[in-house]
């Protein structure tokens, strides 16, 4: 396939292109530049914007790739509105923004950082980039003692300071570091309510923390799969429900049933205007002619 056929396939297609995937790998060294383009494009609110998620596959091989030279494109993206990053890459906001990032990581944390303050941008990105900051500084990529500053001084700059769920990711982050030194501001975020009480307690952090302490290299206590770079996007992704052949068919079962109307109608619909000629006179009493009032 040509660059353009594999640019074609991979913004457009709604299932696993496996073989614009394979081909795209091929051709990294032409594809790279394509890619990059491609975000900033996008994010400079010129991309193309059609399709479903049009930079989903482009986002996870990146990742795959270990693509330094796309980490900043990919962070320029991460900062857009909302509504635009959930068109462009969809659940991998959740699922994968963490561990693509970490896996195209350059060096400098201050994108990373910028994603983390900008109030603007998407809360559940902030939120994973924090657990970003963790995985760097576990891996030894990110000095320890910069990432636990950067998180103290978010409790002064960080906003809002209430129903956003980058405090979500705030706190995961000290837990996953063991940061004890830090844990009386996580008390006072959660006897605020700053972390909202439905989405975990205080205990929940200190459970994290302990385990964290006594795992200081591997405290992902069963959620290592969770923490990790993201791998090989054919083989990642074929495991995802919603490219599996069961949500094909469930799909394509659904498209050929006919929807059932919400209030469905007790007797046969009837049109209270059938019979009125344009000339008769109209039926709202104006004694206007039909064609000359509610006709119209």
């Amino acid at each position: 396939m040509e660059p353009a056929a594999i640019l074609d396939a991979l913004v457009h297609s709604e299932a696993l292109p496996r073989e614009a995937l394979r081909a795209a790998a091929e051709r990294r060294a032409d594809m790279v530049p394509l890619f990059v383009a491609e975000i900033d494009s996008y994010a400079a609110g010129g991309g193309r914007r059609v399709g479903n998620a049009p930079l989903f596959f482009i986002f996870h091989l990146l990742g795959d790739w270990r693509e330094v030279s796309a980490y900043r494109a990919l962070a320029r993206l991460l900062r857009c509105p909302p509504d635009n990053v959930d068109a462009a890459i969809s659940v991998a906001i959740t699922m994968t923004t963490h561990r693509v990032m970490a896996a195209v990581f350059d060096g400098d944390p201050h994108p990373i950082y910028n994603i983390i303050l900008d109030e603007n941008a998407d809360e559940f990105v902030r939120s994973r980039m924090c657990e970003t900051l963790a995985m760097l500084a576990l891996q030894g990529r990110l000095d320890r003692a910069e990432v636990a500053s950067f998180l103290g001084d978010c409790w002064i700059h960080l906003q809002p300071r209430d129903n956003c769920f980058v405090w979500h990711g705030w706190q995961s982050a000290i837990a996953l570091l063991g940061l004890v030194e830090l844990r009386d501001l996580v008390k006072e975020a959660f006897d605020r309510k700053i972390i909202d009480p439905t989405w975990l307690d205080y205990q929940d952090f200190e459970h994290d923390l302990a385990l964290a302490l006594l795992n200081p290299t591997d405290p992902w206590h069963g959620k290592r799969d969770e923490y990790e770079l993201f791998g090989d996007t054919i083989e990642e992704l074929s495991t995802w429900y919603c490219f599996s052949e069961k949500y094909r068919q469930e799909r394509e079962r659904a498209r050929n049933t006919p929807p059932v109307p919400l209030f469905p109608p007790s007797a046969p619909a009837r049109n209270p205007l059938r019979g009125i000629g344009r000339n008769d006179p109209c039926p709202c009493g104006s004694d206007k002619k039909y064609k000359k009032c509610c006709l119209q």
